[in-house]
């Protein structure tokens, strides 16, 4: 981050649960959410928290594991910032998912809007928000990806302003606002593809053993689906 993206302007808040971190030539503010708590705190509690203590009405939402392959597109940036005020936008999505869209695609605009019934109409990939927006959206019990799957369901009710980057102009190499490759961690374990090759490359050493890798075939057999269907039952509720 500190490489490709320095200089900036913006705090960086650091959701933790308990810990500091300081990096030399990143302004990073600890959230600490879960402070003097005797209990877990789910991921979505410690997300509105998050949120609760912040100020500004927008943010640059990325996840831990977006791990920064190239220049930040500062000027993109800035500019997708002011689409969002000019068109009192809820979100901005800088990338999409496997399965993202439809999109209302427009050739020459910069940013397109996502469909009503788009599967992910909520996605956690990299984006400005809305704060409040993002804030509502939230249940307290929901992991990421209940998030996604149950909120972009919950959303199709609403007449939401959620717009993604022109794809043709913001989407592949060299193209991007924010380049990274979705994701480094997949339940709790390194994805081996990603980060070897990327972290050899910045001169990153980390002791893979720690996390593991991920094992996709192996994590598939072990998701009981009796689990999986409360999941449901509890999120449509």
């Amino acid at each position: 981050f500190a490489r490709y993206w320095p200089n900036c302007p913006y705090p960086i808040v650091l959701n933790t649960e308990t810990k500091d971190y300081s990096f030399k030539g990143l302004n990073i503010v600890c959230a600490k959410v879960a402070a003097g708590e005797n209990r877990r705190l789910t991921w979505s509690e410690c997300l509105a928290r998050a949120l609760d203590g912040i100020q500004t009405p927008y943010i640059l939402y990325l996840q831990e594991d977006y791990f920064v392959e190239g220049e930040v597109n500062v000027a993109a940036l800035e500019t997708m910032l002011q689409e969002l005020r000019a068109v009192n936008a809820d979100v901005i999505r800088l990338a999409e998912a496997v399965g993202g869209g439809p999109w209302l695609a427009q050739k020459d605009a910069l940013i397109w809007e996502v469909a009503q019934k788009a599967k992910y109409r909520i996605s956690l990939q990299a984006a400005l928000w809305r704060r409040d927006f993002l804030r509502a959206q939230l249940r307290l019990h929901e992991n990421p990806w209940q998030l996604e799957s149950f909120g972009s369901m919950r959303l199709r009710r609403q007449k939401a302003k959620i717009f993604c980057v022109n794809r043709d102009l913001f989407s592949g190499t060299g193209k991007e606002i924010f380049p990274y490759t979705p994701t480094g961690v997949i339940a709790g374990k390194w994805v081996q593809n990603i980060v070897e090759p990327l972290f050899a490359a910045q001169g990153i050493n980390v002791d893979f053993s720690q996390r593991g890798f991920y094992d996709k075939a192996n994590r598939r057999k072990k998701r009981n689906f009796l689990l999986r269907l409360l999941d449901r039952a509890k999120s449509i509720a």
